[in-house]
């Protein structure tokens, strides 16, 4: 009786091994893509930064070990510490724009008028366009002499000479902050359209019978119910801004007098301008701690919000 057990699992468990193996066969592309992609270059990155590099450096697999002065120069100098602070000023001045703007245009796209979904359409075309386009198209608007929004201005009477948006220091953080807001506000506006949509209308219809207001049933009502979604947007916004290049880049090339330089775009200056190779991986690796930070705290807001959804379902 044993042996025919045995001879009934062994067929079993062999298709069971074959099913593993396919699946880890059609998974090892993918496997492969993610540790030659992704892998390789962070912990080469890591360990860069620990390193005394240099040009003559740069293309053996060793270097002298610097331990952590790359580290002590990135918090040390100003320009480094500037970059930091100015991209998290940059990075919660855009979600703050994006957010407001983005909700305000669910909020509109959720009513029903006519072009409706004409417009719907059209607000998804700044997120279609990469980056760098982005850029060169702000930098022809807001040059000094020429630019489409000097001419208004001057047109409308509100100023007598061209702005160096692109110029000063002071306007020209303003300048790609304006930009990252519009490129960031489709994203935002589809997201939180979406989520207006799985509101329940019969508890909009109850509120309105309790007679709550607009402001109210937004507040008590629409928010809660879609503050998952919020959070998540909020935190998916901050891993696409936190490490913009393109489009500064593109726009101010991080001047003027390093006036819009970004952990980003300092990092690119340090390795590839200055080529302290080192010291652009180490500043490169707080981003790195960012993504670590943030991308744990994603997963975490996501099972939270598909257990408020699959309740909302029951």
């Amino acid at each position: 009786m044993h042996l025919l057990d045995d001879a009934d699992t062994r067929p079993r468990l062999s298709a069971r091994r074959k099913e593993q193996l396919a699946g880890w066969l059609f998974l090892s592309p993918a496997i492969a893509y993610l540790l030659f992609a992704f892998a390789l270059p962070i912990v080469y990155n890591v360990a860069l930064s620990f390193e005394e590099t240099s040009p003559a450096t740069i293309g053996n697999f060793t270097a002298p070990f610097a331990g952590l002065d790359n580290y002590r120069f990135v918090f040390n100098d100003p320009t480094s510490r500037e970059a930091i602070i100015r991209t998290f000023e940059f990075t919660f001045g855009s979600l703050l724009g994006q957010f407001v703007i983005g909700f305000a245009l669910a909020l509109l796209f959720s009513l029903r008028f006519p072009g409706a979904t004409f417009a719907r359409s059209l607000i998804i075309v700044p997120w279609l366009l990469p980056l760098i386009v982005t850029g060169v198209i702000f930098r022809f608007l807001f040059q000094a002499e020429g630019g489409a929004v000097n001419q208004v201005l001057t047109n409308v009477g509100l100023t007598d000479h061209p702005i160096q948006w692109l110029n000063d220091p002071h306007l020209a953080f303003w300048t790609i902050l304006v930009a990252n807001i519009w490129l960031g506000v489709p994203f935002f506006t589809l997201l939180l359209y979406s989520a207006l949509q799985d509101v329940p209308v019969e508890i909009k219809e109850a509120a309105v019978i309790d007679g709550a207001g607009p402001w109210q049933r937004l507040r008590l009502l629409i928010v809660p119910i879609i503050r998952p979604v919020i959070e998540v947007t909020l935190l998916l916004g901050f891993v696409f801004t936190v490490k913009v290049f393109d489009l500064v880049i593109g726009l101010t090339g991080g001047g003027p007098a390093n006036s819009t330089q970004l952990i980003t775009t300092w990092s690119y200056n340090l390795s590839f301008q200055v080529f302290s190779f080192g010291e652009g991986a180490a500043l490169n690796n707080v981003l790195l701690a960012l993504a670590l930070i943030c991308a744990p705290l994603y997963l975490w807001m996501s099972r939270g919000s598909l257990r408020s959804s699959v309740g909302a379902d029951g």
